[in-house]
């Protein structure tokens, strides 16, 4: 998959450890933490390279593709997303925004962008998703981008018995 995927306001390109500072500094707010399955509140310093040096060993197995969102005006980092657990036939996106960058489509613009690539360059049928009840906006990032509910699959995670909904977007075949 390529390591660059433009946007109209959007550069979406491969982690670099120069990431690491920005992304400590933007996932480890509590409200983005509180919102995600994966992300610790607080998070632990070095936590950030580790985790970008683990996104390239799995991008060079072609078991995910994790990129930085970047604003074309700015060249500044404002989140990450990513398709990730790839197998032949799909894998799952994910993705989160620094709190200052909610609420103006940058995701749904990512994911747009990054879900067309996916079904052009690789042989998936589907992309699944998964979401905190709690956080509506992801749903409703999710909805958008045209994946639909799987059904009532619902799985207890964290501390604080968050649920998780799942949902799938299938490849069309029109």
């Amino acid at each position: 998959m390529e390591k660059t995927i433009t946007t109209d306001r959007l550069i979406l390109r491969a982690l670099t450890q120069q990431d690491a500072d920005q992304v400590q500094t933007l996932a480890g707010e509590e409200q983005v933490a509180r919102l995600t399955e994966n992300i610790p509140h607080p998070y632990p310093d070095s936590l950030a390279e580790k985790w970008i040096k683990d996104q390239e060993s799995l991008r060079e197995t072609n078991s995910a593709f994790v990129y930085a969102i970047k604003l074309k005006s700015s060249d500044t980092l404002i989140g990450t997303i990513g398709l990730n657990n790839a197998t032949h036939d799909g894998a799952e996106l994910g993705y989160w925004l620094g709190l200052p960058f909610w609420g103006q489509g940058y995701c749904s613009e990512a994911g747009q962008a990054l879900i067309s690539h996916a079904f052009e360059q690789l042989p998936f049928n589907q992309i699944r998703a998964r979401a905190l009840t709690k956080n509506i906006k992801s749903e409703q990032v999710l909805l958008r981008l045209g994946f639909r509910s799987t059904s009532e699959i619902l799985e207890k995670v964290k501390e604080d018995m968050d649920i998780v909904r799942y949902y799938v977007l299938t490849r069309s075949h029109s």
